[in-house]
């Protein structure tokens, strides 16, 4: 089965919610026009990622306003749309991914491999996520995930598709661009991954990164580099013909995948369907 898919690589205003979510909607918008039917947005998309803020405030619910807009356009545009966010679960953030279908159901993914400053901010996921959809069986992963075997692990040959969204910086001094003496290689890595597991598994992987400028606090080196993200957003048909990548800047990359759904283990997931959302938020696009 063929399936037209989108990964969107864009930079976050941090803190803005309201301008974050209005860049999105015009990308989303340009993916509708082209076809897409899965959308794949970046990690904290519409807070940005930073280790500086609190982002507690920014914490949402199912009710939040990020996913009352993205539940609104699922459901107008005919969209499958995963993107990052902050979850609040009582007095719990975590670093999340939703899943957002046509029919108003909501999916949350929670990041389980927390790196450097995450620790300090969020609670770390216990499950893997796999949602069935009309194209097969879809498997979850934020940033650091994709770099543990373990991962690719509990998914291989229970799911047909993979989607990916980052904020994955570039480490290296966006001033002179020289590389961090100790993790200037980690860089790089995410043009590399998503294809070794669409090789691996023989599955397309979605891989959604940000772009633009940030920081990276590594505590027990004590020091802080003035970093960017990485970009290198890619859209890999598994073993069907070379990957699609982006550069380093603002993108919207679209690609038709091909999809073989099998036969397996039932899909699950860990979190129930969120109720759909009922009214729009201020602050999000109408």
């Amino acid at each position: 089965m063929k399936l037209m898919a989108a990964a969107v690589q864009m930079p976050s205003d941090l803190l803005d919610l309201s301008a974050n979510l209005q860049r999105a909607d015009g990308l989303l918008r340009q993916a509708r026009d082209a076809g897409a039917e899965l959308v794949v947005l970046p990690e904290l998309f519409n807070t940005g990622y930073s280790l500086c803020p609190d982002f507690g405030p920014y914490g949402e619910t199912p009710e939040g306003p990020t996913m009352t807009y993205l539940l609104r356009r699922a459901r107008q545009w005919n969209l499958h749309i995963a993107a990052g966010y902050v979850e609040r679960e009582g007095r719990h953030l975590y670093d999340s991914l939703a899943f957002c279908t046509p029919g108003g159901d909501l999916h949350v993914y929670r990041k389980r491999n927390l790196v450097f400053w995450e620790r300090f901010r969020f609670h770390p996921g216990r499950s893997p996520l796999i949602v069935p959809t009309p194209w097969g069986r879809v498997g979850f992963a934020v940033c650091a995930d994709m770099i543990y075997d373990r991962v690719w692990q509990e998914y291989r040959d229970r799911i047909d598709l993979a989607v990916v969204s980052a904020a994955w910086p570039e480490f290296a001094d966006r001033g002179t661009g020289r590389r961090h003496w100790l993790l200037g290689r980690v860089g790089p890595l995410c043009s590399d991954i998503p294809g070794r597991v669409a090789e691996d598994l023989g599955i397309p992987v979605v891989f959604a990164n940000q772009c633009g400028e940030t920081q990276t606090r590594i505590p027990l080196l004590h020091t802080t580099i003035r970093d960017r993200f990485a970009g290198l957003s890619s859209i890999c048909d598994g073993r069907h013909g070379e990957p699609l990548r982006a550069g380093v800047g603002p993108d919207l990359l679209l690609k038709p995948v091909t999809v073989h759904m099998k036969r397996g283990m039932k899909s699950w997931h860990f979190t129930s369907h969120s109720a759909p959302a009922a009214a729009s938020s201020a602050s999000a696009p109408s």
